[in-house]
């Protein structure tokens, strides 16, 4: 599975301990706007997570500079997001992925409405179980790290998959 990912994305993978682990499983892709805003800045501003994040992104992702692109464009007009989405969203079309990793609430609102495939980070931690990388257990930790950085509709949700999980 291919997967561009924005710097929310990046980051509260990292929180939930997931992020290396995820991108052993898929191709994650980033462009140098999201590289600066998740490892540059975050290390400029003395966040730790930036160091693991850029140990993760130099083995394990892709890392490539997108070129204009006419479907994200006709999407992009009227619409402010950061330049971090706005690289994500062109970089889906530019290498044909198969989903965006993001938790901004208004980049995931122009994918739902676009029906542009996207993974929230609890729903990638819930991924990980069901597809049998994780056990329940590494899923509900993960889960549970992610809680304090999350909006409560998708914990809730991706607590109640896991539970699902765990009565089959």
């Amino acid at each position: 599975m291919k997967v561009v990912c924005d710097a929310d994305g990046l980051i509260k993978m990292n929180k939930a301990g997931a992020l290396e682990t995820f991108a052993q499983q898929a191709e994650l892709i980033i462009g140098p706007e999201v590289w600066r805003e998740a490892v540059t800045e975050g290390k400029a501003h003395g966040y730790p997570d930036a160091f693991s994040i850029q140990a993760v992104a130099l083995q394990y992702l892709q890392q490539n500079r997108p070129q204009p692109h006419s479907q994200a464009t006709l999407i992009l007009q009227g619409i402010h997001l950061g330049a971090g989405e706005t690289e994500a969203l062109t970089l889906y079309f530019c290498e044909g992925a198969d989903a965006i990793l993001s938790d901004d609430r208004g980049f995931l609102n122009v994918l739902q409405r676009h029906r542009l495939p996207y993974l929230t980070p609890a729903a990638a931690v819930v991924a990980l179980c069901q597809g049998g990388i994780w056990t329940l257990e590494q899923a509900t930790y993960a889960l549970l790290n992610l809680r304090p950085s999350i909006r409560a509709d998708p914990y809730q949700a991706a607590l109640t998959s896991l539970n699902t999980l765990e009565r089959k």
